[in-house]
């Protein structure tokens, strides 16, 4: 099944959906969500723009990665292989599921379009235990690139971040400048 779904991103250039976002800490519990426009332009770029009142932004202009974290005026700057994204969103980037993760079925999961692959990393990273892939069946036939409508990602902590998208598309081209960011004066930046 993973070899279906990298069939349908590897060797395209370009994806654009909408997301909603949920990010659950273990320990505290408590549960933020969002949500916004996420565009990816392989092989290594790729932009969270999330929706108001948010005006957080996550974009990689294929070097480094920048996180905006607008309530806290700060933007953290990290190697692009070094972050947790690539690997967990590897199917959109290009690089295809397997070679990232070995997979098992989640028997338990109810999901409604179909299975939930659970992908554990090849090599150990210190950002996720295992990454959690929703298939939509349906989509999967047609090759249509939003069969994977869901991911969820889990640390080592417990702490969930689960991505949720919709009306997927692999246009021809997207704007360069939707991977450049430049932060509002006074934002305290940190390199990592």
């Amino acid at each position: 099944m993973a070899a279906e779904v990298d069939a349908i991103f590897v060797g395209k250039k370009t994806y654009v959906a909408r997301f909603k976002q949920e990010h659950t800490q273990k320990i505290s519990g408590a549960v933020k969500k969002q949500s916004g426009a996420l565009s990816v332009q392989k092989p290594d770029r790729i932009s969270f723009r999330y929706d108001p009142p948010s005006r957080n932004r996550i974009v990689s202009d294929g070097v480094s990665l920048k996180v905006y974290v607008a309530e806290d005026r700060q933007m953290f700057v990290t190697p692009v292989k070094n972050s947790e994204y690539p690997g967990a969103l590897s199917f959109l980037m290009g690089h295809g599921l397997r070679p990232s993760f070995t997979f098992t079925f989640n028997e338990k999961a109810t999901f409604e379009g179909g299975p939930v692959l659970v992908g554990k990393p090849r090599a150990p990273t210190p950002h996720y235990e295992l990454v959690m892939f929703y298939i939509d069946k349906a989509l999967l036939a047609k090759k249509d690139p939003g069969v994977v409508r869901r991911v969820l990602i889990v640390d080592a902590q417990g702490n969930r971040n689960r991505f949720d998208f919709e009306n997927a598309s692999q246009p021809a081209s997207i704007d360069p400048a939707e991977f450049q960011f430049t932060p509002p004066p006074g934002t305290d930046v940190k390199q990592n």
